[in-house]
């Protein structure tokens, strides 16, 4: 895995441990997402927070594209660990906060101030975004970063290609894209009139 731009451009950084768990994404699908955040206007992104981050791909490289700090969320001891190894190996400790908890327990979310959210990525395992008895506290989540999203701000939430996306009240989208087995689904704060 590497950072495939911005001022970390081509450095590698440690992958999953277990591939046959974690679902790394593609260099090509990461500059995909990142084109189209440009294209709703995501520039420079502010406060981005990466929930269900694994070992921290798409917040670090939203780091090195200019994010001025990242919130990184994972309750895997191992992830968090392999993710604690890549700040350090990028020296990016002054912009990150590593969070060793669920994801869904939206204490974390505390530190961020309200309406100063650029970007939040929430990459859940695909079975609890496709089964009908977890997706509401995922749906949950995303409701409770809301009021954090500044005007604009972008949700960017990844489901294999079969799940559909639920809409979100007070967000615009959503925009889906299909990228073989996987599915990006794009929330934004409305932008005031």
């Amino acid at each position: 895995m590497r950072i495939i731009a911005g001022r970390h451009r081509s450095r590698s950084i440690l992958g999953p441990k277990d591939a046959a768990v974690t679902r790394p994404i593609t260099d090509r699908v990461k500059e995909n997402l990142f084109n189209r955040l440009h294209s709703l206007g995501v520039l420079g992104y502010g406060r981005v927070a990466d929930v269900f981050c694994g070992t921290g791909s798409l917040g670090l490289e939203a780091l090195s594209r200019g994010a001025a700090h990242c919130t990184f969320v994972d309750q895997d001891r191992v992830a968090i660990d392999r993710l604690r190894d890549n700040i350090d190996a990028l020296d990016e400790r002054e912009r990150s906060a590593v969070v060793n908890s669920s994801a869904l327990l939206t204490m974390w979310a505390a530190s961020i101030p309200e309406g100063e959210l650029t970007l939040a990525f929430i990459d859940p395992p695909y079975a609890m975004a496709s089964d009908e008895a977890t997706r509401p506290t995922l749906d949950a989540l995303m409701a409770a970063l809301k009021p954090k999203l500044e005007p604009g701000g972008v949700i960017v939430f990844r489901t294999d290609n079969q799940t559909p996306a639920h809409t979100i009240d007070s967000l615009d989208g959503p925009a889906s894209f299909t990228y073989g087995s996987m599915s990006l689904h794009f929330y934004q704060s409305p932008l005031p009139e």
